[in-house]
């Protein structure tokens, strides 16, 4: 007897129908296949996996699935599949709260799943609100196809109505896509946008879109078509992927799947041609924050490299990290702060942020980056009292490497690297300073290097941002921060 799902795979495997683009992948290219699929609240979720295995993806992003079915989408398509290969992430969207806090999150999500090496993942919340949240996550992941080539893979679900008036949404979704674009630029490298967008083709909201990413179903067919919502009497296209605007990714096919009535939406399914970098295709982003929000999955852990004084405020405005004002009333530590999970760095990396305003650079108050395994072992930058110093702390014992004089202009951005010099056989840490150049560094200038102490272990650092004090100081100001980026080598 043949099984529903064995069932559900030959139909499907049968009726998909490919659409064929003039790219095709040649020996500089890789292919991805994608596809993204609103789940309807995943009420169908076994036969959503059906539909996900027939057409063999290597990544698949989904809206309105409920954060908790993340283990079942993977282990389904493991199973499916006979593999151990799927794992994934999600992101929850907001149902109260006020930028950039959520008090109550929702349970429905966005959600990506691959087979491939994941490097990293971020989301942000976009504040645009509807009729259903106050907040919608985007979701971000960088995957590695089978040479290393490094692709960011994103998912998003735009607003959908306002009022209970699907089109008086519109502004709310342009207003999301506003937030969207720069974030997603902002990771560089090859990018692939998959979701439900809610919009229409020629609508604003997907014309400006296309200002910055191609629309892959407009790319292969022009305007017409790819009708996906809502199943089974599809009657208009709110599905989409999109790649970067001239970009060097091209679209070798894109199809919608004719699900077996599992959703109200139908899927996408697109493959895209990647130039191969060869495994040495440049930095790979572990992490990139523009301080929009304060978004915890980024930065989950406070201060690592001494105390805290929570009391001492922390948080995002008119974007970008503020930590403080401080509070010194006695010579005693007061500091606060953030941190990042910890990143493998062995092969090479290095962390870099925007110090925009340091605290008071009259006083003896300090604005702290460091980068580190534990308390007793990292290197860090800091300011204190106009000069800037290059430290490291080895088994317990602070060392000051560097002492210049801090420069507001030319020491805008400092960065904290590990590289392996041919030269000599060993790896390095270097210190770096460089301007401001409309949010990203100009020339970085070499301040101190030397080679790497064993007991930062670059297996699993972690890095720091923190201000604060141990003295008793009047006005010790705020330190501000933006621009975070972690890539690996």
């Amino acid at each position: 007897m043949i099984s529903n799902g064995a069932r559900r795979l030959g139909v499907y495997l049968a009726s998909v129908i490919v659409a064929s683009f003039a790219s095709a992948a040649t020996a500089s290219s890789l292919p991805i296949k994608v596809m993204t699929y609103n789940t309807d609240h995943g009420t169908q979720a076994d036969g959503q996996l059906d539909t996900i295995a027939a057409q063999n993806p290597d990544v698949v992003v989904l809206q309105e699935a409920s954060y908790t079915q993340l283990a079942y989408y993977v282990d389904g398509l493991n199973s499916r599949l006979s593999t151990s290969a799927w794992h994934g992430a999600y992101a929850r969207h907001c149902t109260a709260g006020t930028a950039p806090t959520c008090t109550t999150w929702y349970d429905g999500s966005v959600m990506l799943l691959t087979r491939l090496k994941t490097l990293s993942t971020n989301s942000i919340l976009v504040w645009a609100a509807d009729d259903w949240q106050v907040a919608r996550a985007a979701l971000q992941m960088q995957v590695a196809l089978a040479d290393g080539t490094p692709v960011n893979i994103f998912t998003c679900h735009l607003p959908a109505t306002v009022g209970g008036s699907f089109s008086a949404a519109e502004g709310v979704r342009g207003k999301y896509v506003s937030i969207l674009k720069p974030w997603v630029q902002s990771f560089g490298g090859q990018q692939l946008i998959g979701g439900d967008f809610n919009t229409h083709p020629e609508s604003t909201t997907w014309a400006s879109m296309t200002a910055s990413f191609a629309d892959a179903w407009t790319t292969v067919y022009g305007v017409g078509g790819g009708y996906t919502h809502t199943n089974p009497n599809v009657t208009t296209r709110i599905d989409y992927w999109w790649t970067k605007l001239g970009g060097s990714v091209t679209v070798a096919s894109v199809a919608v799947v004719p699900d077996i009535t599992d959703s109200d939406h139908r899927p996408v399914v697109s493959t895209f041609n990647v130039p191969s970098s060869g495994g040495g295709g440049g930095p790979v982003t572990l992490l990139s924050d523009a301080f929009n929000s304060l978004n915890r999955s980024n930065w989950p852990g406070g201060v690592f490299t001494g105390t805290t004084d929570s009391s001492i405020p922390v948080g995002v405005t008119s974007g970008a990290l503020v930590i403080g004002p401080l509070d010194a009333p006695d010579a005693n530590s007061h500091y606060n702060g953030i941190s990042t999970a910890a990143y493998d760095l062995t092969s090479g990396g290095a962390a870099s942020v925007q110090l925009v305003h340091a605290t008071n650079t009259a006083t003896p108050a300090y604005s702290m980056f460091a980068l580190g395994s534990d308390e007793n072992d990292f290197y860090r930058w800091y300011e204190s009292g106009n000069s800037l110093v290059a430290q490291k702390k080895i088994a317990g014992t602070k060392i000051a490497l560097v002492d210049v004089p801090y420069d507001t202009t030319n020491d805008q951005f400092l960065r904290i690297r590990r590289q392996y010099n041919s030269s000599t056989g060993t790896n390095e840490v270097v210190f770096e300073t460089a301007p401001n150049n409309s949010g990203v560094p100009g020339t970085f200038t070499v301040r101190y290097q030397e080679s790497w102490d064993t007991h930062v272990a670059p297996s699993g650092l972690k890095v720091e941002l923190k201000a604060g004090t141990s003295d008793a100081i009047v006005s010790p100001g705020s330190a501000t921060w933006d621009n975070a980026l972690i890539v690996r080598y």
